[in-house]
């Protein structure tokens, strides 16, 4: 009943043929007529399933369009995505895919580990809960694994975060622009939902994915014919995303990922001679970025001073005080190596720590891999670097673009944990569970082709699909005639 009341109401019969209500298209020419319903089917075409699961299906990819835009917009997507997946059923099909994918695997073991640690944290069970809970993420990433298992919808959730960092990037460009602050204040960033740090993460992923779109191999006659427009499209979001990182941001993780990523782009498209280029691409931006940017001028001088004031003659405060959070907490982890203090436990251990200093309080480490490591010992530090290696790793077994999309999000994840708490933040943690489950979904194929299960399907992306489509429409336009 509720799917034949959203048929009438929308006037689409979405979960069957897909066709445009003729109410609306009602005066358009026959041609645009055509190619809009082609398109409609080629985006819409590759969910399948039960309603229920072509409703999780769209709202992982509804998550992956809110990752950029608002952390309450992605909790509520999340929150709905979830709900989803448990309502639509299958936990068998779902169970065999979580457990013939060993990334999967690892991140449950993850999280199952800091559930553990509840039980000898030196902090009470709300406590520790509410810190269980910040790392939800782990428990996302097989959820996003099960649903990402057609290669057409993976490329249709790269997509969907693609076209929400496009959003955020104009509207950074807006305010850069009008000089009107309607995002988080500042005066000197750019940035509007996010801290910089995440900003500048979403646009160096960005920027990555916009470069692997530049030679995606296009199909269908229409297409083919405009491919330096596509082309066209994708540098100047490229060279957008890459200016925002640069000249209007003041993350040096965002400049880190941006520059391991060009790195990662160049090798798989030229090899060793790619990283040549990089290393030298990079040492002459970095020169003309510091000689033209005063962001970046800023943060070296920056880096420099807390470099200063940790190691110099006589030890002082920097106005960021990371490296002073990593000795104190390798402080942590020495006193207790195994277990930890438990989940939860880390600022009211920190503060203990502290007492008596003029060091500053802290609630995060700023280092992913100490954070883990001062609660449930070093055993989860190290589950963690595990998780990433069998992740590079098992990277190299996919197809493109899972391949490149898993390295990617390694990578990132990989160096930015070292100088942030990356999966303890919302948006971080969520960057990190969504690639993951987009990209590692064909291991469980795999894992169930070897078993006799039958092959994968070929992977057709988006930017085909639609040229297909564009091409179906003008068959069906001159069928009409």
């Amino acid at each position: 009943m509720i799917q034949t009341s959203l048929r009438r109401l929308l006037g689409l019969t979405f979960f069957r043929d897909f066709p445009i209500n003729p109410a609306l298209s009602e005066g358009l020419p026959l041609s645009i007529q055509a190619q809009s319903a082609a398109l409609f089917r080629a985006f819409a075409g590759p969910i399948t399933g039960s309603p229920l699961e072509r409703a999780t299906a769209l709202l992982a990819m509804l998550t992956g369009f809110s990752i950029p835009l608002s952390t309450s917009f992605s909790e509520i997507a999340t929150g709905l995505f979830v709900v989803a997946w448990l309502l639509s059923g299958n936990f068998a099909t779902k169970w065999r895919t979580i457990c013939g994918n060993n990334v999967a695997l690892l991140s449950l073991a993850l999280f199952g580990l800091l559930a553990l640690g509840m039980t000898w944290s030196s902090e009470g069970p709300l406590t520790s809960g509410r810190c269980l809970l910040k790392f939800r993420e782990l428990v996302y990433l097989p959820m996003f694994i099960a649903v990402f298992q057609e290669p057409r919808l993976r490329r249709l959730g790269s997509f969907a975060f693609i076209a929400g960092a496009c959003v955020l990037l104009g509207m950074s460009y807006f305010e850069w622009l009008t000089g009107f602050d309607y995002g988080i204040s500042s005066f000197e960033d750019y940035i509007i939902g996010k801290d910089r740090i995440v900003h500048s993460i979403i646009m160096a992923l960005l920027a990555y994915l916009a470069a692997l779109e530049i030679f995606t191999k296009s199909a269908g006659s229409i297409v083919a014919r405009s491919a330096w427009l596509r082309r066209g499209m994708w540098i100047v979001v490229v060279a957008l995303a890459a200016g925002n990182v640069i000249f209007m941001l003041h993350g040096r993780t965002g400049y880190l990922s941006l520059a391991v990523l060009t790195v990662l782009f160049l090798f798989e498209r030229m090899g060793r001679r790619g990283v040549a280029v990089a290393c030298l691409g990079l040492a002459a931006t970095a020169w003309g970025a510091l000689s033209l940017s005063s962001s970046i001028h800023v943060r070296v001088d920056q880096t420099l001073l807390q470099i200063r004031s940790q190691f110099g003659p006589e030890r002082k405060h920097a106005p960021d005080p990371r490296l002073e959070f990593y000795e104190n907490t390798l402080k942590l982890i020495s006193r207790h190596p195994l277990i930890g203090t438990g989940t939860g436990s880390f600022q009211t251990q920190y503060s203990k720590l502290i007492e008596g200093t003029d060091d500053r309080p802290t609630a995060d480490p700023h280092n992913e891999y100490l954070n883990l490591a001062s609660q449930v010992g070093i055993p989860g530090g190290l589950l963690f670097f595990v998780l990433l290696a069998v992740q590079w790793f098992a990277a190299g077994r996919l197809a493109a673009p899972d391949q490149q999309i898993g390295r990617s999000v390694v990578l990132t994840v990989a160096l930015g944990s070292l100088f942030n708490s990356l999966i303890l933040s919302v948006t971080g943690g969520l960057i990190y569970a969504y690639f993951s489950g987009l990209a590692f979904a064909a291991l469980s194929q795999r894992r169930g082709t070897a078993a006799g299960e039958g092959p994968e399907a070929p992977d057709v992306g988006p930017a085909p699909a639609v040229e297909m489509a564009l091409g179906a429409g003008d068959h069906e336009l001159r069928r009409a005639a």
